[in-house]
């Protein structure tokens, strides 16, 4: 396991957030991260999602996936 420093920011949303995650690559620290960035009552929403064949598979997808969300973000291992 790796330590990771993982900052989103939601340009709808006017927000930025950074966390610190212990997760064994960048790919599943950005997941953790998603998921602690999420609004509590759509966590659920976002676990399922993630779990679901339609969750892209690797980093540069979920950078895809994500800037049409009008979000972004940086992964940093620390």
């Amino acid at each position: 396991m790796k330590n990771y420093v993982v900052a989103i920011i939601s340009f709808f949303e006017n927000d930025i957030k950074q966390f610190k995650i212990t997760a064994e690559n960048e790919y599943e620290a950005l997941k953790k991260g998603m998921v602690e960035f999420t609004k509590e009552e759509y966590r659920q929403s976002e676990i399922d999602f993630q779990n679901s064949n339609d969750y892209p598979k690797d980093v540069d997808g979920l950078s895809n996936y994500y800037i049409n969300c009008d979000m972004d973000f940086s992964v940093i291992e620390i």
